[in-house]
């Protein structure tokens, strides 16, 4: 049993022990105390019901274990099937959505009404303390806008960093919806870019980027637990690395280049994944160091 003086419910106890051993844990529970963790959840992860409530007591259940949790996450699958319903048709460039001031409108009501408020009452109701809090409110996230024709998108230019902390010490998991402003006017963001730069900014321990693959696979199609970034790029040059991973993986480096201490890209269909992934050595997928 843990000798650590951790406040949990017999059930927490019981979930927690069905992911792995209290003795292997107790290290990594003592490694990564008031460490601050950034996590990339996607708006797609919380079409399964069973994984999204999973996920919910994961993330309750690393708070009380002593780690601070910021959540980033966007919405492309929910913002495009509002588009569609609207008959709006949704145009990309670059792999960015062009967001004229008709759809700003629809994303940001998808993002925080639908999503945002959607990952808070999981939390919530999973017995945390979770936070909505859109990028371009407080002052958080001030962007640079793209080229004009991409209309209201911006990159992540000055972010408030100060905020984000002030909610962790309250003891609050901040869910950051990927949105900014300039000036009174409010930009969609790529979250991968979101999340990616503030794990830069809050010179986060880990960055967690979770997805629906098993992380980065090798030529044979195995899954490669630890890379280096010179072994990354090579691996990307050589197009075993290739497709939607590549814009993954390069947030991750970059990331880490930063401040960011690793970057882990994991596989959102496993239950319990952050608990394995975290506190046991084998850990579910793909950690990128600095080297």
């Amino acid at each position: 049993m843990l000798k650590l003086k951790i406040n949990l419910s017999t059930n927490e106890k019981k979930y927690l022990q069905e992911a792995l051993s209290f003795t292997e844990a107790e290290k990594y529970i003592k490694k990564f105390n008031n460490k601050i963790f950034v996590i990339k959840y996607g708006g797609s992860a919380l079409s399964n019901r069973y994984l999204a409530n999973n996920f919910a007591k994961d993330l309750v259940l690393i708070k009380k274990l002593g780690i601070n949790i910021v959540i980033v996450h966007g919405g492309g699958v929910q913002i495009s099937e509002t588009l569609k319903k609207r008959k709006i048709n949704s145009k990309f460039i670059n792999g960015l959505r062009v967001t004229d001031s008709q759809t700003i409108k629809i994303v940001k009501k998808v993002l925080i009404e639908r999503i945002n408020k959607k990952i808070v009452d999981l939390i919530n109701n999973a017995g945390g303390k979770a936070i909505s809090l859109p990028g371009y409110k407080k002052g958080l996230i001030e962007v640079t806008p793209l080229k004009k024709e991409m209309g209201f998108v911006g990159n992540p230019q000055k972010i408030k960093i100060k905020i984000i902390k002030n909610i962790l010490k309250k003891n609050y998991i901040p869910i950051i919806a990927s949105l900014g402003f300039k000036g009174k006017k409010i930009f969609n963001i790529n979250a991968d870019t979101v999340a990616g730069e503030l794990a830069s900014s809050l010179s986060a321990t880990r960055f967690y980027f979770i997805t629906n693959i098993k992380g980065v696979m090798d030529k044979n199609n195995k899954l490669i637990k630890e890379i280096t970034p010179k072994k990354a790029k090579e691996l990307i040059k050589k197009n075993i690395i290739k497709g939607g991973m590549i814009p993954k993986v390069e947030t991750c480096l970059n990331a880490v280049k930063k401040s960011a201490k690793a970057a882990v890209i994991l596989d959102g269909r496993n239950p319990k994944l952050l608990l394995k992934e975290i506190f046991t050595k084998r850990g579910v997928g793909t950690l990128i160091g600095k080297k």
